[in-house]
């Protein structure tokens, strides 16, 4: 048996949208810079150029040379004001130097003084002590003379 054909259904199909499509902004193109004009240059403007080229030169090592005179001007008044210091702290160490000395000196003084004195009060304190405790002696009375 021979199948008989069935007709498909028609399918819906939604309504096809449009693409809108933006437009694209034109970006307008730069115009490309002038080239220099390139001249052919004298000999005269060369000489020129070359002269002034060795006075910016010059210059600058005037600059230089004047910067680096100052810088070394300044380390000269640093190192006279820190020589001066030094000289004015190595005078006063030696003035300490001598003080001291002369405290040692005079302590050394001082202790033979003190003993001196004690040696010398010790005697005079054991002398008065032995005379204390000798008896006493006691003059006879003298017969008194006839007048």
């Amino acid at each position: 048996m021979a199948r008989a054909k069935t007709k498909k259904k028609p399918v819906k199909r939604a309504a096809a949208k449009k693409k809108v499509v933006a437009k694209k902004k034109v970006v307008a193109k730069k115009k490309p810079a002038a080239k220099k004009k390139v001249a052919k240059t004298s000999a005269a403007a060369k000489k020129k150029a070359a002269a002034a080229k060795k006075k910016a030169a010059a210059a600058k090592k005037r600059a230089a040379a004047a910067k680096a005179a100052e810088a070394r001007n300044k380390m000269k008044a640093q190192i006279a004001a820190v020589s001066a210091s030094l000289k004015e702290a190595k005078a006063e160490l030696a003035t300490a130097v001598k003080r001291e000395n002369a405290i040692l000196k005079m302590a050394a003084s001082k202790e033979a003084a003190v003993a001196k004195f004690l040696e010398k009060w010790t005697k005079q304190q054991m002398a008065k002590i032995e005379k204390a405790m000798k008896p006493k002696k006691r003059r006879k009375k003298r017969a008194k003379k006839a007048a």
